[in-house]
């Protein structure tokens, strides 16, 4: 079915011929940032990744790559958002379509519903990245335990300057909460509901730091109290020596061990920084809890996707490489929760040569269950 066919009947004219312009292919939009070592290491302070393939040139060269190159959750923001300073005038990407649609199908709220990840090709240094997006699809009208309303399906291709494919990203959303859908108008008493199930704020509790264990515990870092607001006594000061797992020592039920990541402010904030996406959502209390309509400040997908990379290849070693990562997501995390992530081998089987592994992962907190994920690792074979 066309895309044409897919546009709900109470979409206006305009908005219509809008939207079938999104579905065309998109203009090659160029990154104004070039992947450098201060961007790779900053990541990987943000998602805590000792991976050496991320910070040991001379290790990164023996494995045949001109030096570092990036992890892979660094793609959709840290190497390709724009400066935001001084304004361009007239720029308009398409990397803010989910923005445009939510606005053309006249649904108010957007949310992620889910979001997968096909790596192609390592980002090296001095790499910079193109990309292009187009709308895949729009489903049928939909209702959900969030509203009524419809998802649409977003691709996005990432390409460096050699004129190869890095990355795929298939993008979910769900955008409902209109005043008119099906032609029915929202009652006053369906508002009073939505507004009803506004999150409950965080107390200071929910933010204020764990207390270290005793005063030796905070050693690391360059302020002590940064490490106190980041919780890095229950996270380890330092990576674990790399794991080397082979593809023939993994079996289908092999669990992975589990990773924690305390969810602080100064966690976020540094997520902000790392990613450079500085989305309020993302790391202002106030605006989370008052725009956003959530209890807190919460992670972002690149967080998520960066922390599922390090959580795979912690466990496969430097010698493995990410070819995919899928999240769908069942609820946010936010400031004040701990992540914890666990997963198993599902699947084993080759292809195009690679020996790889596919894994079953559960992102929760303390509060419960918040991503349903998966991914694929690539393995290395005895010889």
């Amino acid at each position: 079915m066309s895309i044409a066919d897919q546009i709900p009947s109470h979409v206006s004219t305009a908005n219509r011929n809008k939207i079938l312009e999104l579905a065309e292919p998109g203009p090659l939009e160029l990154s104004d940032v070039t992947c450098c070592e201060y961007l790779i290491r900053h990541w990987c302070e943000t998602v805590e990744d000792g991976n050496p393939l991320y910070l040991d040139e001379e290790y990164a060269k023996s494995q045949g790559y001109d030096g570092i190159i990036a992890q892979a959750g660094m793609l959709i923001c840290t190497l390709t958002l724009p400066y935001r300073w001084p304004y361009v005038e007239g720029r308009k990407s398409r990397r803010l379509m989910h923005f445009q649609l939510k606005e053309l199908l006249e649904l108010p709220v957007g949310i992620l519903a889910s979001y997968e990840s096909f790596f192609k090709l390592p980002v090296q240094l001095g790499d910079r990245l193109t990309t292009t997006a187009r709308l895949l699809s729009i489903s049928d009208f939909k209702r959900t335990r969030l509203g009524e309303g419809y998802f649409t399906k977003i691709q996005t291709l990432y390409t460096n300057q050699r004129e190869e494919t890095v990355c795929e990203t298939i993008t979910n959303l769900f955008s409902y909460g209109g005043a008119n859908q099906l032609g029915k108008e929202v009652s006053e008493e369906e508002k009073k509901t939505l507004a009803a199930k506004r999150a409950q704020p965080s107390t200071e509790a929910d933010q204020a730091p764990a207390d270290p264990p005793s005063p030796e515990a905070i050693r690391g870092g360059w302020h002590n109290g940064t490490e106190e607001c980041l919780e890095s006594w229950r996270t380890g000061w330092n990576p674990k020596p790399p794991n080397k797992l082979f593809f023939d020592d993994v079996k289908v039920g092999d669990e992975l061990p589990e990773l924690l990541m305390p969810i602080t402010v100064t966690r976020c904030s540094f997520m902000a920084s790392g990613s450079r996406d500085f989305a309020p959502q993302h790391h202002n209390s106030w605006y989370a809890h008052n725009k956003s309509k959530s209890r807190d400040m919460f992670l972002g997908t690149h967080f998520n996707l960066g922390m599922m990379s390090r959580f795979m290849t912690d466990w496969g070693g430097p010698t493995s490489t990410v070819r995919r990562i899928m999240l769908k997501m069942r609820r946010t995390i936010c400031a004040g929760e701990d992540m914890f992530i666990t997963g198993r081998v599902v699947k084993k089987f080759e292809k195009d040569g690679e020996c790889c592994v596919d894994l079953e992962v559960e992102i929760k907190t303390d509060r419960g269950p918040a991503y349903q994920a998966g991914g694929t690792l690539v393995l290395a074979k005895r010889s």
